[in-house]
């Protein structure tokens, strides 16, 4: 089994060892993975290790920066 792709060499033969088409390769733009790459490349190098990027809503986000925001706040006073 190919590792990279997960198809057998035995897929693409038949019985006679003819090549057959067992699959066709197909391309989708999927905006979600696009965003996770933009803001992939905006980590700096050294940061990266580790770093993982994810898709929230901007609900979720917006109460988390508020939530942070409050924290960082009464930190101060």
């Amino acid at each position: 089994m190919c590792p990279q792709c997960g198809t057998r060499e035995d897929e693409w033969q038949d019985e006679d060892g003819n090549t057959v088409d067992a699959y066709v390769a197909s391309s989708h733009l999927c905006l979600g993975c696009k965003e996770i790459s933009r803001k992939q490349a905006e980590i700096p190098e050294e940061a990266a290790a580790g770093m993982k990027v994810l898709l929230i809503p901007p609900s979720v986000h917006a109460a988390l920066m508020y939530a942070k925001d409050r924290s960082t706040t009464s930190r101060k006073h």
